[in-house]
């Protein structure tokens, strides 16, 4: 009576076993190249977009590892609020902002130049990378 019960099992075993294997990233998903400032081109350029400084704590067991960074956010909802969404929304200046502008939830008017690299901040909650390095042209507080 229970003479099918194994095979039935082991089918089932190969074929979720055959399903994780083809759901795992293949070489394609992986960035072939680190995302650098330096060697990325610009594919993008803007001018005179809000935006708002988003602070992100160093050192952080559960996130940031590495130093403090001062980045910058397009997402209308992150102005409002004290954290950010991770996302294409993040904008990672090339060179750090200036001590003027280190003030999070500071609302600034910023031109760029956005590089080709996806993938600027790297957080191990997330299990990836998100974010845009930028050129800024140019970048003055909002009148509030």
């Amino acid at each position: 009576m229970s003479y099918g019960s194994p095979k039935k099992l082991r089918f089932t075993m190969i074929a979720l076993a055959l399903l994780f294997i083809l759901a795992q990233c293949t070489s394609d998903d992986i960035q072939s190249e680190q995302c650098n400032c330096e060697s990325a081109t610009v594919t993008e350029e803007n001018k005179d977009v809000e935006a708002v400084v988003v602070f992100i704590q160093g050192n952080n067991p559960n996130g940031n590892q590495g130093p403090d960074n001062y980045v910058l956010s397009n997402d209308s909802a992150d102005f409002k609020r004290s954290s950010h969404v991770a996302g294409p929304n993040i904008l990672v200046p090339c060179d750090s902002l200036s001590t003027n502008f280190r003030k999070q939830g500071l609302k600034v008017l910023i031109s760029y130049k956005r590089k080709d690299c996806y993938g600027a901040i790297t957080q191990p909650t997330l299990h990836g990378n998100y974010g845009y390095f930028v050129d800024l042209t140019a970048i003055k507080a909002k009148n509030l």
